[in-house]
């Protein structure tokens, strides 16, 4: 990435950006690779996913990274938000959320805790 977007520290002096930085097609593409898949995403809500052993298959900003991921609840209330990609095969693991007391590639059959 080799622009230089800089953004005043002082509010009332700082400017928004160019109009190009919204349009182009390049540092868009530079945006996903260098910066979202580095950085923090929100990827639902808790109320998804309110009983324990409950999961929910989602993609971290869809259309844009495709980003297989799944939340879960395990049986001991803690959530957790994980690859939705066997690491065996590259199979998606889940497809629909639910209750669920593991997670079961069907390939394989390996299995993974929530």
């Amino acid at each position: 990435m080799g622009y230089n977007f800089n953004i005043h520290p002082e509010i009332e002096k700082a400017e928004t950006l160019p109009g190009s930085f919204y349009k182009n097609d390049q540092i868009f593409s530079d945006l996903k690779d260098k910066v979202f898949l580095k950085t923090w995403q929100f990827a639902g809500d808790v109320n998804d996913i309110k009983l324990q052993n409950q999961i929910k298959p989602l993609s971290v900003l869809e259309n844009y990274l495709n980003e297989p991921m799944i939340l879960t609840r395990d049986s001991k209330d803690k959530i957790h938000c994980v690859s939705n990609v066997c690491t065996h095969r590259g199979n998606i693991i889940v497809n629909d959320g639910g209750p669920a007391k593991n997670l079961t590639c069907k390939y394989h059959g390996r299995k993974f805790e929530l």
